[in-house]
């Protein structure tokens, strides 16, 4: 191997799994579990990414802070966020970050549910229940490439984002816990939940419902939970029920006093994909915060990250990579710098390094060599500045797939309006029943996306229900992006 790919991504990959090291970690303090955590949440944000809805961020923090109240333990740095994950999910990381996806949120029926999935999570923490679980890369040949040629020339985000433990298609990190673990986490956790005023029996509710929505989705996508490895059992839930009888919740009142007051903070969330993170229609991809398309080669697999876009050979040959590299500035002024950087850091020199443009706008190509594989390897970096940001591509591929990676980067410009207004996805929002109405009925008049059969699933409702005046339900509606 040539002396610039020393850094290879295996050796990335080794680096950051050191944070990772050990099932448990009861051989070190509980300073560790934080630094370890620190890690691990850089690794959630990278490649899952953090949602933003002011009104739900602040109501799961004032819930997650109550509890954390009641347990007390000054150990741990306690967080509470929303993850931009489809699938409804929970998971904690070492030191005390807590995470709950949006596709959780929306099957939120009652406060105490989502208290008391917090209060089981707070409890893997409070316990030192951390686990590491590998699950299968999006990109598990890239190593494989013609020379190995990725190395020191792409970043340590690239590195961590194709070797970490969190599954780039939109999959959580999960804790590979015991069962013992599980049947801890929820006795504890349901007595946290009684303490800080919240009614225990709900975290069986939760569950039950998130199984319910497992079940509904199956056939149309592959959907991780908090119960991937350690199924709902009859005999967990009867555990958890029997448990709670014993349980007299504290005398304290809810955040939201009602379920108006809860609806309202959930509404406005996507579910399902979010549009704003980008859609593929086809083998275009539409991004309609940043304002750009692109089309990647027909047949490639394409990825949607937080920080890149990708599309891989289907033989895993080739990759093209698409993100931000900043505000608006000089592409060549940026090749330039990172032409400096690798010349110091690698003792390298590009193969060829050139302005161009794609379509009006002003680009700059880097493209290095490596022969030291069976046949050469080429990696090409491009920066082009277009709709007030800088992006950049990176394309990697030995020769014979140059000219489809040059096609691909060449199509990358601004979106028009009308394909901004193509670009759309479904929000929750808060139907109103009227007197005597059927879901069916409330779907029709109020534009619901959901089936009845699935809107009673979220709502906790009967399929056959009737509705009464005034009544509140959970719908989604299919909405464009708004700016």
């Amino acid at each position: 191997m040539s002396k610039q790919l020393k850094l290879s991504l295996r050796m990335l990959a080794i680096g950051i799994a050191t944070c990772f090291a050990g099932n448990q970690l009861f051989g070190s303090p509980p300073s560790r579990d934080v630094e370890q955590g620190a890690e691990v949440a850089k690794l959630v944000e990278r490649q899952i990414g953090l949602y933003s809805l002011p009104e739900a961020e602040a109501y799961l923090r004032k819930v997650g802070n109550r509890l954390t109240t009641v347990v007390n333990d000054s150990r741990w740095k306690f967080s509470f966020q929303i993850v931009d994950q489809a699938e409804p999910n929970a998971f904690s990381i070492p030191g005390g970050g807590v995470y709950v996806s949006r596709g959780l949120l929306a099957l939120i029926e009652r406060e105490d549910e989502l208290a008391c999935v917090l209060a089981h999570e707070i409890a893997h923490i409070t316990q030192r229940h951390a686990a590491r679980e590998q699950r299968k890369s999006f990109l598990p040949g890239l190593l494989a490439l013609p020379g190995n040629v990725v190395g020191n020339v792409v970043s340590e985000n690239l590195g961590a984002l194709i070797n970490a433990p969190i599954d780039t298609v939109g999959g959580a990190w999960l804790s590979a816990y015991s069962r013992s673990q599980e049947k801890e986490a929820d006795h504890i956790g349901i007595r946290t939940a009684a303490q800080a005023g919240y009614e225990p029996a709900a975290l069986a509710e939760i569950l039950a419902r998130l199984e319910r929505d497992v079940a509904i989705q199956t056939g149309q996508e592959r959907r991780f939970s908090i119960f991937d490895n350690h199924p709902m059992t009859k005999d967990r839930m009867q555990d958890i029920q029997r448990r709670a009888t014993g349980l007299a919740p504290a005398a304290i009142p809810p955040i939201a006093n009602d379920r108006a007051a809860l609806f309202a903070k959930l509404d406005g969330l996507w579910w399902g994909e979010n549009p704003e993170a980008g859609v593929f229609h086809k083998n275009e991809f539409l991004h309609p915060v940043s304002g750009i398309t692109i089309t990647f080669p027909p047949g490639w697999k394409h990825r949607n990250t937080p920080q890149y876009v990708i599309s891989v050979h289907p033989q895993q040959e080739a990759m093209l990579l698409l993100g931000i590299a900043g505000p608006a500035s000089d592409p060549e002024a940026i090749g330039d710098k990172f032409i400096a950087h690798m010349r110091k850091e690698a003792g390298i020199e590009p193969v060829s390094a050139r302005k161009t443009t794609l379509g009006e706008f002003p680009a700059f190509v880097v493209t290095y060599l490596d022969h030291s594989g069976r046949t050469p390897a080429y990696l090409h970096f491009a920066w082009a500045s277009m709709a007030g940001k800088t992006f950049q591509l990176i394309g990697l591929a030995p020769e014979r797939h140059r000219d489809t990676l040059r096609n691909a980067a060449r199509s990358l410009r601004p979106l028009t309006v009308a394909e901004r207004g193509t670009v759309t996805g479904k929000r929750l929002r808060i139907g109103i029943g009227r007197q005597s109405e059927r879901l069916e009925d409330l779907a029709a008049r109020a534009g619901n996306a959901w089936s009845p059969a699935y809107t009673a699933l979220v709502n906790g409702l009967d399929p056959e229900v009737v509705l009464h005046e005034g009544q509140l339900v959970k719908i989604a509606r299919l909405e464009p992006v708004r700016d």
